[in-house]
């Protein structure tokens, strides 16, 4: 004989759960919640019997035995109620569920379970679910699409020959609904944290939200703040972190929710991963196009490190980490990795650092060196370059480039030459006859300053954020007998010395670096 069990509460007849005839009584009246339990059995000598669909009011000849649990959510008493253990209810592949998405709850008895009952706190309808039997002492109950309307808490209950089992813990559905406005989970000041120290993770949304809900990878525990209303017109709450510590990874996602529905919840967010800093070696990061990009340039940052690193990661300052990578050798001695961020936007004007870390720790390498990259093109103006005493002068002269620009918004201006590996000169801007300006003061110059430059305004408020580039500008250094020529060395053998060397209004330059 082959055994089905499925489950569906019915109003059933009590007369028919007692075997003896309808009276006309309201099953209602009597119990409440009836999940039926039918144990379905097919003779093996007639396999292409099937039993009839489940929860459909038609009995198929196979029908040979019919449990109904009272699961009464009234103050009834249940019938021979407690004399046996009580049963383990769980969800999968979890209780909290996206919207539209599939759930199982399981329910572990014993292995003389004749049948299991599902429950849930508060509902009276009907219940429309399959149940089936699997190694004699579980059951599942499976939700195809998950929705409000399966939120709450539910308990499971078996019966045996010995009567019925204590309910079980509450397990407690949630849904999640994946929609605009979900909350933005951020580390303040930064989710860079030296081990053992202290960091606040900020969930903000700009919907009304009563309360946020924090949870970590790994952990069931779940934090709850109520939220709080920004002058800005957000809603956001903080959740102390503390301490950090590189045992294992301290990975965040939030969501949010209103009182009214406290079982339907916002989000997630994105993931957040603290990095947890040490002490180790730090790498070095560099970008391959150069500091300044225009929108659309492709751009691709690489860290590197004489310690054997077998992964990386990358994090811009004053947003989020961004991406890790496994560490490569491209020779022996060096580690490094390619992080491709595509076409730039406004978005990648920033400060960047990496870190470097060993797949068996935690932990992570001091920070590297910070990386500013600029892109152009953020503001509609095209501030002018130009030089004096003249665009051809003889090494050892006094030169000055001369930035302008009659835009009010071009608070600082920048000075780039081409092949520099150094960040751009940045001055303030001065306005004087009608214009705003900077003088970028080169005093002496020798052959290593010759080379194309370029001038760019920017906001402080936005510091990464640049102007359209001035027209190029070409500086030729002569040699001191008055010939004019090519100079004698050039920006690709010494790259960004000369932006070292600039004086910057009469300043001037570090020892060592002229």
């Amino acid at each position: 004989m082959r055994t089905r069990l499925v489950g569906r509460a019915v109003p059933l007849p009590v007369g028919l759960l007692m075997g003896q005839p309808h009276e006309g009584k309201d099953p209602a009246s009597e119990w409440p919640h009836l999940v039926c339990l039918s144990v379905l059995q097919t003779p093996r000598s007639h396999p292409s019997a099937r039993p009839g669909p489940v929860g459909g009011d038609a009995m198929t000849p196979t029908l040979t035995a019919l449990l109904c649990l009272g699961l009464s959510l009234g103050t009834r008493t249940r019938v021979q109620a407690g004399t046996l253990p009580k049963p383990t209810l769980w969800a999968e592949p979890d209780s909290v569920i996206t919207w539209g998405s599939p759930v199982t709850m399981w329910c572990q008895g014993t292995l003389d379970a004749k049948g299991y009952g599902l429950d849930k706190e508060g509902r009276s309808e009907p219940w429309d679910t399959e149940t089936q039997l699997k190694h004699g002492n579980k059951a599942k109950f499976n939700i195809p699409s998950m929705t409000e309307l399966y939120t709450g808490r539910y308990h499971c209950y078996y019966y045996s020959s010995d009567g019925w089992s204590e309910p079980s813990d509450a397990l407690e559905l949630v849904v999640t609904a994946p929609y605009e406005g979900i909350p933005t989970l951020s580390a303040l000041p930064s989710p860079v944290v030296t081990s053992g120290g202290n960091v606040t993770l900020q969930c903000g949304s700009q919907l009304r939200l009563d309360v946020f809900i924090l949870t970590q990878e790994g952990e069931k525990l779940t934090r709850t703040q109520d939220s709080q209303r920004t002058s800005s017109g957000q809603y956001q709450a903080l959740f102390p972190v503390s301490p950090v510590t590189p045992s294992h990874r301290w990975t965040f996602t939030c969501y949010g929710y209103n009182s009214n529905k406290p079982l339907v919840w916002l989000g997630p967010s994105d993931p957040l991963e603290l990095l947890v800093s040490g002490v180790s070696r730090k790498p070095s990061l560099l970008s391959t196009q150069g500091p300044v990009l225009a929108p659309g340039q492709n751009l691709t940052l690489q860290c590197r490190s004489d310690v054997s690193y077998d992964r990386f990661t990358l994090y811009q300052e004053g947003g989020r980490v961004l991406a890790q990578r496994p560490g490569r050798q491209p020779q022996a001695g060096l580690s490094q990795a390619d992080f491709p961020l595509g076409p730039v936007s406004g978005s990648h004007g920033g400060q960047y650092r990496c870190y470097g870390g060993h797949s068996l720790s935690s932990e992570w390498s001091a920070p590297s060196d910070p990386l500013v990259i600029l892109i152009t093109g953020q503001l509609n103006d095209r501030p002018s370059l130009s030089v004096q005493p003249g665009p051809t002068v003889a090494s050892g002269e006094n030169v000055t480039l001369l930035c302008q620009s009659q835009s009010w918004m071009d608070d600082m201006f920048l000075l780039t030459k081409e092949g520099a590996a150094d960040p751009p000169l940045r001055l303030r801007s001065k306005y004087r006859a009608g214009q705003f300006q900077a003088e970028f003061s080169m005093s002496p110059v020798t052959s290593v300053h010759g080379g194309t430059y370029r001038c760019y305004g920017s906001l402080g408020t936005s510091p990464y954020l640049l102007s359209l580039p001035s027209n190029p500008l070409e500086l030729v250094i002569s040699e001191s007998s008055g010939h004019s020529g090519p100079p004698t060395a050039g920006p690709s053998s010494t790259p960004g010395k000369s932006l070292k060397c600039l004086r910057s209004e009469g300043a001037r330059p570090a020892p060592g670096q002229c």
